[in-house]
């Protein structure tokens, strides 16, 4: 179903073929992101993405690569992470010469020039301020601040707005000579293209550098009690997360934990939507389930509730805590987790982007690539013990961690909730 190449300058080309379409998704990975950073530059690894999109020696004029995308209808674009960076294109079959001239291209010879750096210094400051904005937005933000502090796992993604206007072009050219380097460099690409795509992308990519990427710091994780941030905020809502100290993705319990959100605020049928919105109607979202990193990770649930109702609603949500705890879970509504996951899965993966994405993430982070279906064997294989015993290990007082964003609240009255989950 796929096929992993290593090249001799340590560029990794990752092949997924799809019958019956007339697409195709090339999805570059670069293991780096804020995680690589140090505090002087936090927040490089995100503004050098966007630079990327601003001029080649190919492409100098401001617009060019949006335009030449646009003129054939592609989808595109490139996201940060803690601890990786990706570039992506998605058009029609006989676009692949195109796609790859591109994106190939703006990661190995961009121009990273002076005007555009401050041109784009601008847009990304409107970028912080409008996340800043957004009380969804600004809960998560808080939370892995409250989780991990000031470390490198704790930083905001964009930076802060003192390193975003500090950035010189050297900087960028340090970061870029550093990082995206052969050896730190993952293809993807999946759906329909030529039978020679492998030998276009080895020419293509072949002016990216060799040596050595740095590392990233391992994590500090550990908590001894309960935390509280609660952020006053002139919205119309208050927006919660309650986060408790997960699993990385490397946690064989992680397929146990991916099940319990389902079950827990996965989907509308899930036990929290129903008592929080449907029975209540104290919120418009609930959701629960897990974000992992190779050395850490968080199990969350969250709402969008009034002001007057967030004791109400973390009430619900550490009662239904100590009954998971207590009780465990049905066999039905582990069989009906599992059939969502599949069908979910599934329906997920008639996309090439997502498949790129699903496979990428495996080449890159993982020792051995699991396919979907390895994926879904794991699934199938969980059972209600090991569903109880992950709530009972994963749902402990002290490392639970509440943010609310909205409504000026009691941070001791809100703590007390979760003191006796």
């Amino acid at each position: 179903m796929y096929k992993l190449k290593k090249l001799s300058s340590g560029l990794r080309i990752l092949t997924v073929p799809v019958e019956h379409t007339g697409v195709f998704t090339m999805l570059v990975l670069v293991g780096t992101g804020s995680k690589y950073e140090t505090k002087k530059i936090n927040g490089i690894s995100h503004f050098l993405e966007h630079m990327f999109f601003k001029g080649t020696r190919q492409r100098p004029e401001p617009g060019a690569v949006n335009r030449a995308l646009d003129s054939v209808g592609a989808q595109y674009n490139a996201f940060t992470s803690k601890e990786v960076t990706g570039y992506w294109v998605k058009a029609a079959r006989q676009h692949f010469d195109l796609g790859l001239d591109i994106v190939s291209d703006i990661l190995t010879e961009p121009l990273l020039s002076n005007d555009e750096i401050e041109k784009e210094r601008g847009v990304i400051l409107q970028e912080l301020r409008m996340r800043n904005d957004d009380p969804i937005s600004r809960a998560n933000i808080l939370l892995e601040d409250i989780l991990w502090g000031d470390q490198p796992a704790g930083w905001w993604i964009i930076g802060s707005e003192k390193n975003i206007k500090s950035f010189k072009r050297e900087d960028f050219i340090n970061y870029f000579d550093e990082q995206y380097v052969a050896k730190n460099t993952l293809i993807v690409l999946g759906g329909a293209y030529p039978k020679n795509a492998e030998e276009k992308i080895k020419k293509a990519f072949a002016k990216l550098k060799s040596g050595n990427p740095h590392s990233k710091k391992k994590t500090i994780d550990r908590q001894t009690q309960i935390k509280v941030l609660a952020e006053k905020k002139q919205n119309e809502a208050s927006n919660l997360i309650v986060g408790f100290r997960g699993h990385s993705m490397h946690d064989p319990r992680r397929y146990a934990e991916d099940l319990m959100g389902v079950i827990l605020g996965g989907n509308s049928s899930s036990r929290l939507y129903m008592e929080i919105r449907e029975k209540r109607g104290l919120a418009y979202y609930v959701r629960a389930g897990a974000t992992r990193y190779a050395d850490s990770g968080h199990f969350d649930i969250s709402a969008g509730v009034p002001h007057g109702k967030i004791a109400v609603v973390l009430k619900i949500i550490a009662d239904e805590i100590r009954r998971i705890k207590k009780n465990g879970v049905t066999k039905l509504e582990l069989e009906s987790a599992k059939e969502y996951i599949r069908g979910n899965t599934k329906i997920e993966l008639e996309d090439s982007s997502a498949l790129t994405s699903f496979f990428g993430e495996q080449a890159l982070f993982y020792p051995k690539i699991l396919t979907p279906d390895d994926y879904l064997k794991k699934i199938g294989h969980i059972g209600t013990k090991e569903i109880q015993t992950m709530a009972q290990t994963l749902f402990v007082s002290k490392s639970a961690n509440l943010v609310v964003v909205g409504a000026s609240k009691n941070s001791s009255a809100l703590k007390k909730i979760f003191e006796k989950i």
